[in-house]
């Protein structure tokens, strides 16, 4: 997830939005990791889930702009409860990557839509262990993009063989 992650920081910029849908344990966190490394430059950065921070951000650009790591999981999306974000301000001037984006109101137009699911395979042994469990999953990720800058940059990454593995819809293409 982290590889992917840092594939599709490449050419950022603000303005883009990153909504990163899935399972609990599907790799939103690992995906965002590996995003704000390569877009920051800095390999050992931190970047833990904001789950209960509901907001991290990581100056990119000489501290232009941000990456904003956004978890709603903990909030309703009713009321005013996302209105300490600012996502106006955070969409429009900054990058911004949101997990459980179902808790937003709208989305903006212009998106790349990231959905992760996790898959039990069949083993022989699988269950005898949790470490063995872990590694009898795998993950699966969608991608979906919506306005003319994502769907270009899909396409060039497709072309050049970056997504041999992935499932890119291009139903809304």
């Amino acid at each position: 997830m982290e590889d992917v992650g840092a594939l599709l920081s490449v050419g950022s910029t603000s303005g883009d939005v990153l909504l990163l849908d899935g399972d609990l344990g599907a790799g939103k966190t690992c995906f965002s990791r590996g995003f704000v490394r390569a877009r920051t430059g800095r390999e050992d950065e931190r970047v833990t889930s904001p789950t209960y921070l509901l907001s991290n951000a990581y100056s990119v650009d000489g501290g232009a702009a941000s990456v904003y790591h956004m978890d709603l999981y903990r909030l309703s999306g009713a009321g005013d409860d996302l209105s300490p974000l600012d996502l106006a301000n955070v969409f429009a001037n900054h990058i911004s990557l949101v997990e459980w984006p179902s808790r937003l109101r709208e989305k903006p137009p212009v998106r790349l839509e990231v959905t992760l699911t996790v898959e039990q395979t069949m083993q022989d042994d699988a269950g005898e262990n949790e470490e063995e469990d872990e590694e009898s999953k795998s993950r699966r990720m969608k991608l979906v993009p919506h306005g003319d800058r994502w769907v270009e940059r899909l396409r060039s990454l497709e072309s050049e063989g970056f997504f041999e593995d992935l499932i890119v819809d291009a139903s809304t293409c």
